[in-house]
């Protein structure tokens, strides 16, 4: 029996939020991480988040939301999420903080996702930790197709 592998692997794309994401809210939009499959061709992506808060999160967890663009000949992208407007939610970064957690900082994935066609906009959601993520946090996206080796 064949394994599925990763066959096909793009350049990782990174974002530093340079805003702080407050407690139950979505990054800004100058600090999202914009995907195109015209020009990162795969079926598959993977997320790495590496935030930072000044005092250790025990609950909650952060989300990942993503935001499709039009498919028009000239592409235009979807609104900023906001409270009032459901988007599309992609998964929570694990692992998540717990009750008894000390650290302040560490690296949370999110793997296996599929990719729709054209633009789609990512954005992190700090969804119920209770503290600030500091400006500075890192996103990255890895695209990828999958294979059998």
């Amino acid at each position: 029996m064949a394994n599925i592998e990763p066959i096909l692997v793009g350049s990782v794309i990174t974002v530093t939020g340079a805003n702080t994401v407050v407690n139950n809210a979505y990054a800004v939009s100058a600090d999202k991480l914009t995907i195109d499959t015209g020009s990162y061709a795969g079926l598959c992506v993977d997320f790495c988040l590496v935030p930072a808060w000044a005092t250790a999160p025990v609950a909650g967890a952060i989300s990942l939301i993503a935001v499709g663009w039009s498919l028009d000949s000239t592409p235009v992208a979807g609104p900023a999420p906001v409270a009032t407007l459901n988007n599309d939610f992609v998964g929570n970064f694990k692992p998540a903080p717990f009750t008894s957690n000390t650290a302040t900082t560490w690296t949370m994935t999110l793997k296996k996702i599929a990719l729709g066609v054209g633009k789609t906009d990512f954005y992190v959601f700090n969804n119920g930790t209770g503290q600030t993520i500091s400006a500075s946090w890192v996103l990255k996206a890895q695209v990828w197709t999958p294979g059998t080796v």
